[in-house]
């Protein structure tokens, strides 16, 4: 057998009793790759299980939407020295309008034509808008219409180029901003100890003499439902709701019959609460809190922009306006009045005076035709409810206005200008749930309206013998009718379960906002995921992209007058009257009273 013979030489020492030094190398060994261990566990993602996770999680909100509104000028200036009475009541007395020959001759022109006569002649209406057609037939475009202020450019959700008072800059005549309900007040006249009463009348039910008691506001009430009364004479207690509304069937959502002779006598304090299990139902004005972004704790007024869409009108040739937030609405953390998540937050738009031509915005609710009301300068305490129908800014030779829930809404992110009357609501702490009784209007008028102003016109022509034309010096105003509009708008965000849940303190996973109804019971409902079908009604489903949620949505907005047909007392019918509405009725009875046997 052959062996190698291995020689070893030492790196150093030479002799075999010595032991060779150890080498170190002054290297760091790294390395970027390593192999991949042995049976390594893959797992699968469920990309929309993923997506559903994000999507609930996700507290972020992109608003957007298109408003497609209704709007009219039937409430138009008296006269405005800053346009020489352009556009105004006092604009077709002016020589232009009376004068009809053609070419003008120069001769005679004031007493061509009356002010009656050119008021009938001139005065149009055209989609809607008030104006006149241009009285220069000299010029190259025929038929120039020409609306009378406010214009419509005043109204519009485009900032106005051309603004009232010659302003060089675009003036907003509209704010927009997004609001949640975040606090209450139970403390108003109109709501304070329960729902005042606002009126009593005989009712007849199967031959039986009882009552109808009258409520301002929807009662929310039902056949059966248990009703209490306090502060009258003659109706206090408990009763059961017999029928809703009149005899004849109308005002079933604000008039209930309990079984009582109408001998009672009302007050100040008259009012009924709702009980349910035998608790009172409470009533309270929810008031909206401007809302937060992701950038900043209050939503800011130039956070949105606003154009035309393209080659969209609507019925009446206006316009349709989208509008885009820019800013990521930001819910973390925010609950509602009752401390619960929010379901539901809400497009708010607000008036502004467009440079000066609008007055200050009030607020109140829209209220039934009621007499007493219509008489409440001899009944002071239902001046306290806020009937939008009746609140102006007149001061003498009107009736007094009702007190507004608030006299001066605006938007300019000051302390004082983030919350804003949204609704009057009755909440069942039985079933969890708040049931809206009003809604929250907003009234504004032109300032010029509400300023005395006179004319003199010729009320009758000359004759060739000689005779004078006659001449009247009539009083154009103040007129203090105006406009209102709803400037609340809900954006539906989530559903809470239509199933009470009932737990006990030893009860795990009870949310914070759930109630205590103080005999050990705690119940509340739980948030609904976005998309869960509880029942057979369509689920709360919106879009989920970018790690935000979109909410679209298309809104329709109308601005009306205040009193069109005369019956609330602001109308003004003194020569010359303000345009007037034809009210629509039923060539038949559709009305009629419930069948309560």
């Amino acid at each position: 057998m052959n062996t190698e013979r291995t020689k070893q030489i030492l790196n150093k020492e030479l002799s075999v009793k010595n032991v060779n030094n150890d080498i170190y190398l002054k290297i760091n060994v790294e390395n970027s790759q390593r192999l991949l261990p042995t049976n390594e566990i893959y797992k699968i993602v469920n990309v929309a299980e993923r997506f559903n996770i994000e999507r609930q999680r996700c507290k972020s909100y992109r608003i957007l939407g298109t408003i497609n509104s209704t709007i009219s000028n039937p409430l138009f200036n008296l006269s405005e020295p800053l346009y020489s009475d352009k556009h105004t009541w006092s604009w077709l007395n002016s020589v232009e309008f009376l004068d009809s020959s053609y070419p003008k001759d120069g001769l005679n022109d004031e007493t061509d034509l009356t002010y009656n006569a050119s008021i009938k002649n001139n005065l149009k209406e055209k989609d809607g808008w008030f104006g006149v057609f241009d009285p220069d037939k000299t010029k190259s475009g025929l038929c120039n219409y020409i609306d009378m202020e406010p214009k419509r450019e005043r109204f519009s959700f485009i900032p106005d180029s051309n603004p009232f008072g010659n302003l060089m800059t675009p003036v907003k005549n509209w704010e927009i901003t997004i609001t949640y309900p975040a606090s209450i007040d139970s403390g108003h006249t109109m709501i304070n100890s329960g729902v005042l009463i606002t009126n009593r009348v005989p009712a007849n039910v199967s031959t039986r003499n009882m009552t109808a008691i009258g409520v301002s506001c929807k009662h929310n009430l039902n056949v059966g439902d248990v009703v209490r009364i306090v502060g009258t004479t003659g109706y206090d207690g408990d009763h059961i709701v017999v029928r809703t509304g009149l005899d004849n069937g109308d005002l079933k959502e604000f008039y209930f019959v309990i079984d009582k002779p109408s001998t009672g006598v009302l007050s100040a304090n008259s009012r009924i609460k709702k009980v349910v299990n035998n608790t009172e139902c409470q009533y309270y004005f929810r008031k909206f809190r401007k809302i937060k972004t992701k950038i900043a704790p209050v939503i800011e007024n130039d956070d949105y922009e606003a154009y035309r869409v393209g080659f969209s009108e609507n019925f009446f040739n206006d316009s349709i306006i989208q509008f885009v937030f820019n800013e990521d609405i930001d819910v973390t953390d925010l609950v509602d009045n009752l401390g619960r998540p929010l379901s539901e937050i809400y497009l708010t738009i607000i008036k502004t005076d467009s440079n000066g031509l609008f007055t200050n915005v009030s607020s109140g609710i829209e209220t039934p035709y009621d007499s007493r009301l219509i008489n409440s300068n001899t009944i002071p305490y239902l001046r306290g409810i806020p009937s939008i129908n009746r609140i102006h800014n007149g001061t003498s030779g009107i009736f007094p206005t009702h007190n507004a829930l608030e006299t001066n809404v605006s938007i300019n992110n000051s302390t004082n200008n983030n919350e804003f009357y949204g609704d009057l609501v009755e909440y069942d702490v039985n079933t969890l749930n708040e049931t809206v009784l009003a809604t929250v209007v907003h009234s504004f008028n032109t300032v010029n309206r509400e300023t005395p102003n006179t004319l003199s016109y010729v009320s009758k022509l000359g004759n060739p013998d000689g005779t004078p034309p006659e001449t009247k010096t009539i009083t154009l105003g103040p007129r203090y009718e105006g406009y209102c509009y709803e400037p609340h708008h809900i954006i539906k965000i989530r559903d809470f379960s239509s199933y009470i849940e009932v737990g006990d303190q030893f009860t795990d996973g009870i949310p914070s906002y759930a109630v205590d109804l103080g005999d050990s019971r705690i119940v509340w409902r739980d948030l609904l995921d976005i998309g869960f079908n509880e029942s057979d009604i369509k689920p709360l489903d919106y879009p989920f992209l970018n790690n935000s949620h979109y909410m679209y949505n298309n809104y329709c907005f109308s601005v009306r007058r205040q009193d069109p047909f005369g019956i609330w007392g602001l109308y003004y019918g003194k020569f010359p009257a303000d345009p007037t509405g034809d009210r629509i009725t039923d060539k038949f009875t559709i009305n009629s009273e419930d069948d309560v046997c």
